[in-house]
């Protein structure tokens, strides 16, 4: 039986991992905080340990008491709630370094899977604290004796139903739901490889189900393998969606360093029998049936 310890288990992806790991027999505990909304969860609650961390030595001791497997990390700070460069660091640097170290404690190999980010670190500070730990991973990986194998996810746009509000796919899916008067875009020339939530969650399956093929340290790309015009996309969700609303390309500019190709290179997640299942726009189908329900 797999010994999962996971972060974030509340959001969007680590929710979706953790539904999907305790119906398929997985032994699965997870970090929460004392300000952790568990609604997202609450049909897991039987199945799932829970252990509340208001410190470093509780996550320390958390680490201890699990003593995992593989610890899967999706937790992070997007900073878009007006969290402090602190905060943002806090979650997304300190709480994976504590994780390592009291991985490191356990004196037996612990697999640690990062969620990481493919956005270059100048454009916020959510992807300097990403890039930053994920950088840090591979470098503890890497010494000889730690025990820890780091294998870090670049994830591509993931979407699907329930996702944060604040992310790009959702106020597009929103907005043409809710037949808003104008929907304010970019030029949309710029391409994103979309992955849906369910094919990111057998992704992750499939690094588990690898991880003795894998390196001490490997970056991993996880997406469709195909990249879109936003524009595409947008017109696709409002064309799904029958919607009124305006879309008005080109009332927005694009931010400072703004990349205009992100695209999942798959050979690696290929090798390990994997293949993303779900289209773009059935995904966007089953996003928009399930949202506006």
């Amino acid at each position: 039986m797999k010994n999962i310890l996971l972060t974030g288990a509340t959001g969007f992806l680590g929710s979706a991992l953790a539904r999907h790991w305790i119906r398929s027999g997985y032994k699965v505990s997870a970090l929460t905080r004392p300000t952790t909304n568990t609604v997202r969860i609450q049909d897991l609650l039987d199945g799932i340990q829970l252990i509340c961390c208001n410190g470093d030595e509780d996550v320390l001791g958390a680490v201890a008491k699990v003593a995992p497997d593989y610890i899967i990390h999706t937790a992070c700070s997007y900073g878009r709630a007006g969290e402090s460069l602190v905060e943002i660091f806090d979650v997304n640097v300190r709480l994976g370094l504590l994780l390592m170290e009291g991985a490191k404690l356990l004196g037996k190999e612990v697999f640690f899977v990062n969620t990481g980010t493919i956005l270059d670190p100048t454009v916020s500070n959510y992807a300097m604290s990403k890039q930053c730990f994920s950088a840090l991973g591979a470098q503890q990986a890497r010494q000889i004796g730690s025990g820890i194998k780091f294998i870090n996810i670049s994830l591509q746009h993931m979407y699907g139903p329930g996702d944060d509000k604040s992310k790009f796919t959702t106020h597009v899916i929103s907005s043409c739901l809710e037949n808003k008067e104008n929907l304010k875009l970019t030029s949309g020339t710029q391409k994103r490889d979309f992955i849906f939530i369910s094919d990111v969650v057998s992704a992750y399956d499939a690094i588990l189900s690898n991880v003795g093929s894998i390196a001490d340290f490997e970056d991993v790309e996880v997406g469709s393998g195909e990249a879109v015009y936003v524009r595409k996309f947008v017109e696709l969700v409002h064309s799904l969606t029958a919607s009124k609303t305006i879309l008005e390309f080109g009332a927005i500019p694009y931010r400072i360093n703004e990349a205009m190709l992100f695209e999942a290179d798959i050979s690696r997640m290929r090798s390990f029998g994997w293949v993303p299942s779900i289209s773009l726009e059935e995904g966007i189908k089953m996003t928009v049936n399930k949202d506006s329900a």
